[in-house]
């Protein structure tokens, strides 16, 4: 605590002064004034007290005149008074200004020390109350903060079941109600060592603006990744602004943090979903092109081209040369066509190509070995690797073969990992589509839907409906819906039971849902179906 002494007596002064030493309170510094002006000049030089003890009458600038400058300038600097009975109105006008304590001259050894001794506690506790409004105040922004950036990505990737809430999300948030719409996607390579806490708050001072130009949200697109939103009502502007921001932040973390930096940008447009997914797929050029760049988005679809013809040739003879081949083999074919696949042939057709496409057929081609020659991969890879999101963590094309070769050794080895591991046999039970299919069929008069299976299995629902498609060539809705519709047929032979009451029992939510079902899938109505079946041969 620093204290200061103001006094136009010295006798007075130094008695105060040496009492404070003597007293319980550790202070870091005690200044003394000859009077409120000299007091005055030392705090607007810098010398801030905690607390001032003050006469009341002196020359140049008394107790009272003090007070009142010092209070309006620095309120939260403490006065003590020190006078004597004579002065007492004068106390009492201190008062006025907020002071509260107040010492008789001659001032005593016990009553300075008990007026100290509260202050101090006065401000301790002062201290921490202010400290802990802090602390609340930072962690309720920071709530609100994220509360709203989860409205934000659930917005940004179509995440939200109710229009209505998603229409008053959009109107709540400032930064959703422009025009154009531009994101940049970025990585920061980072190599082992994490990136400093310090970073990401810099970044967030200078982009955030809750106003709504530019705006800030952390690791949407994997491990030390942020995205940046700007708003704004001219494209051209649009892009300009996001341009140079992206250009001075790389430049800033190269100079100042040593950190490479790869950004995608998406271009300007209304939407801002179709922004962030351009931004996402942007990003993943470094695949291609290397790291520490900026990437600009454009349309990299797959062409029939001789690029792409030359992929699919080679994903298809790798899938003949899986056949009846050993175990040691075919873990050494799949490892052969990644290494191929995703840097040798990307390299010759990274212009003509995306990355998703390439990891999704070579998983597609995992996938279907796995299904046709039964073994069970559902606990051995990795959800995220089948639906692709993996790829968002991974730095370059070296990383997404070291992951290829993880998975296929943590899917074929007993002993995931090494090399010495032994080769696991199919598995002996039925494999996850068998076991799917037939829970489908015990219960097909109940409403099952993708997430509902999804959850008894506990399998991401992307990653289900992926395998399923791969070892059925047929969607898993057009399945159940088939399974349903062929339970429909034989109950409609049985004139007693009300259409209604079928469609109900099916787990269709009403009638004429079912009608429009049915309709589509074998061209009749369900009555007039009923009306053919009685007609029928077989029935008469």
């Amino acid at each position: 605590m620093k204290v200061m002494v103001v006094d136009d007596e010295e006798l007075s002064k130094d008695k105060i002064v040496y009492l404070l030493h003597d007293s319980s309170v550790s202070f870091e510094s005690v200044l003394t004034a000859g009077n409120g002006r000299e007091a005055l000049d030392l705090i607007e030089g810098g010398e801030l007290p905690d607390v001032i003890l003050t006469d009341i009458r002196m020359p140049v600038m008394n107790g009272l005149e003090l007070i009142e400058a010092v209070k309006e300038a620095y309120p939260d600097i403490r006065f003590i008074v020190t006078s004597g009975y004579a002065e007492f109105d004068y106390a009492v006008k201190a008062m006025k200004h907020g002071v509260t304590d107040y010492v008789l001259k001659p001032v005593k050894a016990q009553d300075l020390f008990l007026v100290v001794e509260a202050m101090r506690d006065a401000i301790a506790a002062s201290g921490q109350a202010k400290v802990e409004s802090e602390r609340i105040e930072a962690v309720t922004r920071e709530n609100r903060r994220m509360a709203m950036e989860k409205e934000i990505y659930h917005l940004l990737t179509d995440r939200w079941g109710d229009k209505a809430e998603k229409g008053d999300v959009e109107r709540e948030i400032e930064m959703l109600r422009h025009d154009s719409y531009l994101v940049a996607s970025v990585k920061l390579h980072t190599g082992e060592r994490p990136v400093d806490g310090e970073v990401y708050r810099e970044l967030r001072d200078r982009f955030d603006d809750e106003m709504g130009n530019g705006w800030m949200m952390g690791n949407y697109f994997g491990k030390d990744t942020f995205i940046l939103i700007f708003g704004g009502e001219d494209e051209n502007q649009l892009a300009h602004v996001a341009a140079k921001e992206a250009n001075r932040l790389r430049a800033s973390l190269g100079n100042q943090h040593g950190l490479a930096v790869t950004i995608g940008v998406s271009r300007p447009c209304g939407d801002p979903r179709t922004a962030y997914r351009q931004a996402a797929k942007a990003l993943k050029n470094r695949f291609c092109f290397g790291t520490d760049r900026i990437f600009l988005y454009a349309a990299n679809e797959v062409r029939n081209n001789s690029a792409s013809q030359s992929l699919a040739l080679k994903f298809k003879l790798a899938e003949q040369s899986l056949e009846n081949k050993s175990l040691a083999k075919v873990i050494a074919l799949l490892r052969h066509t990644s290494e191929d696949v995703f840097v040798r042939s990307l390299v010759e057709c990274r212009e003509e190509i995306s990355i998703d496409y390439l990891f999704n057929e070579y998983v597609n081609l995992v996938i279907r070995f796995c299904l046709k020659n039964g073994y069970d991969f559902v606990d051995r890879i990795d959800p995220d690797v089948l639906s692709g999101r993996a790829l968002d963590e991974l730095e370059d094309r070296g990383a997404i073969v070291k992951m290829i070769e993880a998975m296929i050794e943590r899917l074929f080895r007993s002993d995931p990992g090494s090399e010495e591991g032994v080769l696991r046999n199919p598995a002996p039970n039925s494999s996850v589509i068998d076991q799917i299919i037939a829970y489908v069929s015990r219960n097909i008069e109940e409403e099952i839907t993708l997430q509902t299976v999804s959850d008894k299995f506990a399998l991401n629902p992307s990653y289900l409906s992926r395998v399923f498609k791969a070892a059925t060539n047929q969607g898993f809705v057009k399945y159940v819906t088939g399974l349903k519709i062929d339970k429909a047929k034989e109950l409609l032979k049985n004139g007693a039971l009300e259409i209604a009451d079928i469609a109900h029992g099916l787990g269709f939510s009403d009638q004429q849902y079912f009608n429009r079902v049915f309709k589509k899938t074998t061209g009749t109505t369900p009555n007039e179906w009923r009306t053919k079946s009685k007609k029928s041969p077989k029935n008469v």
